[in-house]
């Protein structure tokens, strides 16, 4: 039997900037957890440009695919989708204008605002 808990800010903070961090090596792409056209190409989908929840899913399991319903995925996602104007957080990387330095940014600032309880 597994027993499912729920992260800590701090863990959720690590995984967010540790995400924005793939980001900046790798590069951000839209539409979907990472480049299809890359991997495609035979890049290694760790080498692959992400959107913000391919790379929060590389930063928990080491790959952009979505594992399953891992609860530090989850409390990510939620995280982020509390700090933004739009339906979900794939919706919002996919917005015109929002490309690789607003990600990193709400990754990084939404990271800021849970270790200060906000």
């Amino acid at each position: 039997m597994t027993t499912l808990t729920t992260p800590a800010p701090d863990e959720i903070a690590d995984v967010l900037d540790k995400a924005a961090d793939h980001i900046v090596t790798v590069g951000f792409c839209k539409k979907y957890l990472y480049s299809v056209r890359q991997a495609n190409a035979g890049l290694a989908l760790t080498k692959c440009e992400v959107d913000v929840l391919g790379a929060i899913n590389v930063a928990v399991h080491g790959t952009p695919r979505y594992v399953g319903g891992d609860p530090l995925v989850h409390a990510a996602e939620k995280a982020l989708a509390d700090s933004i104007d739009a339906p979900s957080v794939a919706a919002w990387c996919d917005y015109r204008g929002n490309g690789k330095a607003k990600a990193i940014a709400l990754l990084r600032d939404t990271a800021t605002c849970l270790r200060e309880g906000l």
